[in-house]
């Protein structure tokens, strides 16, 4: 656009410089008409150098700086003719190019006219405006004049919206870009986000399954080494399933590590039901089940988020709450579903929250739900975990 402006800023300074120097050779032999026409051009040059440079802020000043270029130009295209008649076609131009609004649309039908009078005066005298012969002769002529006219008029408004349409379209490619440029920048802190996040999730995987099955295979070698001398063959069983662990464990830190999880492929009863295996198999606790089948129809998200719950919960009641009874409920009522975790173990006055515990509160609280603390000393521990229906969609819709 700012190669147009240029391209038109020189035209224009080539039509003044053939109109000068057009002036100069009409006038030639008279002086005094020299001398008045050249200067009336001149008024004209720097009136539209103002009017460019300076008047187009305010539009009073641009408007009479037009009238004035207008009615000078017109004086003189009557008075000597030749390039000047050029000069009308030039305002014409600027106005319907470069102004919007009522006054403009007034000032371009006030030019049409003043070139209108100029083709009229100069082609007809006052004697064949009212002879019809001379209207027969030459009105193909006229309207070929205003058929020009119109035309003009027309291309230079067509050419206008065209322009308006290509600002508009740069205008919005220059937004689009922004808009680009801002999603691509929130798609990078995303992208940040969610690596941490995933990097939080994989060390809370990492530190649930080893923990548990670090506090399941102590157990059994504890057992083992106790029962040894006495019971051969159950000793020599737990040191397999400690084996069996030990595999499983490192199976489970390389699909953490890999953000693969062992339980997708299975329910989340079955899931529980086999820590609780590993647990009694160890033959010192007892965990007690008391599973709402209907548990399955929650999204996997929030069957994770128990799983994961229950497996912190036994290692906690174990490894710090010495218990040997736990029990674990899983209800779903109307609105809500209401995990507990039980035990009979030493219980806590003061509780402190590591890593595990932690990882589960912001696991829970960040899908809606809420955590419950129920300790007193002695008198065992409880955890309960609680989900708003409304926060979690179930699939059995989908299954229908």
């Amino acid at each position: 656009m700012k190669n147009i402006y240029k391209y038109n800023n020189y035209l224009y300074r080539v039509l003044q410089t053939s109109i000068g120097l057009d002036i100069i050779y009409r006038c030639k032999d008279n002086i005094t008409a020299l001398l008045i026409s050249f200067g009336l051009f001149l008024v004209i040059v720097i009136n539209d150098h103002l009017r460019r440079k300076y008047f187009y802020r305010s539009v009073k000043k641009y408007y009479s700086s037009i009238f004035i270029s207008m009615a000078i130009s017109l004086m003189l295209a009557l008075k000597i003719s030749g390039y000047i008649e050029i000069y009308l076609y030039m305002i014409l131009y600027e106005l319907i190019l470069y102004t919007e609004g009522k006054i403009s649309r007034l000032f371009i039908s006030l030019e049409i006219i003043f070139i209108l009078t100029l083709i009229l005066l100069s082609t007809i005298s006052g004697e064949d405006i009212g002879s019809i012969e001379f209207w027969k002769e030459n009105i193909l002529d006229v309207i070929m004049v205003l058929m020009s006219l119109f035309f003009y008029s027309v291309s230079l408004f067509g050419y206008k919206v065209l322009r308006k349409e290509k600002r508009e379209v740069e205008r919005l490619n220059k937004e689009l870009e922004l808009s680009y440029n801002k999603l691509k920048e929130q798609s990078e802190r995303i992208e940040e986000l969610t690596i941490a996040k995933e990097r939080n999730r994989v060390a809370g995987e990492i530190h649930d399954n080893l923990g548990h099955s670090l506090i399941a295979l102590n157990m059994n070698l504890d057992v083992a080494e106790k029962i040894i001398e006495k019971d051969i063959i159950r000793a020599k069983e737990l040191i397999d399933k400690s084996q069996i662990l030990t595999k499983e464990s490192m199976e489970s830190l390389r699909k953490a590590v890999y953000a693969l999880k062992d339980e997708r492929n299975r329910t989340l009863l079955d899931s529980i039901e086999k820590i609780v295996d590993n647990i009694e198999n160890a033959g010192e606790v007892s965990v007690i089940l008391n599973i709402d089948e209907k548990v399955e129809e929650l999204l996997p998200e929030y069957k994770d988020i128990i799983y994961t719950s229950i497996k912190e919960a036994l290692t906690n009641s174990i490894k710090h709450g010495r218990a040997d009874k736990i029990n674990i409920d899983i209800k779903l009522d109307e609105d809500e579903v209401r995990v507990g975790i039980s035990d009979n173990g030493l219980g806590c006055v003061n509780l402190i929250k590591g890593n595990g515990l932690m990882g589960i509160e912001n696991r829970v609280k960040a899908f809606g739900g809420k955590i419950i603390y129920n300790r007193e000393e002695k008198q065992g521990f409880n955890l309960g975990l609680i989900f708003k229906l409304n926060y979690i969609e179930c699939t059995n819709e989908e299954g229908k």
